[in-house]
């Protein structure tokens, strides 16, 4: 994310995310503005294009907030320059439930995974999968091919591991977190596991890219 965040007094600016990004040697990010988060998504979407549009490293990811949403028109999130749309919202909101119905993209959300939708067509990535609720996850990921997992909120020794084991590498994601969470730590979780370089490359950037381009 960048922008302001009420809980944390960082620089979050899209310059310090590229300064990140450089550091690390991450070639790209999906980025939105804290603005759609906290306050109008309509905005804060506007906010995230721009900050892509002056750096293509930067990958617009759209918010929409089911408590504001009162029934407009989603078909033009595609063709805004979105590919992907992130709620931080739970699956069982009817709000939630109604825009789902309206968008055939790509989605991340911030979910318990026994909540996501069964009948969604395109891509769901569950971000905040953490410890505790990765058992849960590896199950709903068994029963709906279309699911995959972000990893940023994973920290045990051989969760990782675990996790490619059961649902493979092509559905795992690496997260960050950033600039909130270390992107150095983030990085070395992935790095250091006991998985295959092949494996640790569709985590770091090759399946987010198949998703991105619609494969």
């Amino acid at each position: 994310m960048f922008g302001i965040h009420p809980a944390h007094k960082l620089d979050m600016s899209p310059e310090r995310l590229i300064r990140d990004m450089d550091r690390h040697r991450i070639a790209g990010s999906l980025t939105l503005s804290t603005i759609g988060v906290f306050h109008d998504h309509v905005i804060g979407n506007m906010a995230t294009l721009e900050a892509a549009k002056a750096n293509n490293r930067l990958v617009p990811v759209a918010t929409i907030n089911p408590d504001r949403y009162f029934g407009e028109d989603l078909s033009s999130i595609r063709s805004q320059g979105f590919k992907i749309v992130r709620f931080f919202a739970d699956a069982d909101s009817h709000a939630l439930k109604a825009i789902l119905k309206q968008i055939n993209v790509p989605i991340m959300l911030d979910s318990r995974p026994a909540s996501v939708p069964s009948d969604y067509p395109a891509p769901i990535i569950l971000c905040s999968v953490t410890n505790e609720t990765l058992s849960e996850a590896l199950a709903v990921m068994a029963e709906l091919p279309n699911v995959m997992l972000e990893t940023h909120c994973l920290t045990a020794l051989g969760a990782l591991e675990t996790a490619v084991g059961k649902v493979g590498p092509d559905r795992v994601i690496f997260g960050s977190g950033a600039p909130i969470l270390s992107v150095a730590g983030a990085l070395s979780y992935i790095l250091s596991a006991e998985l295959s370089d092949d494996d640790k490359a569709k985590i770091l950037g090759g399946n987010i890219r198949r998703i991105l381009e619609g494969g």
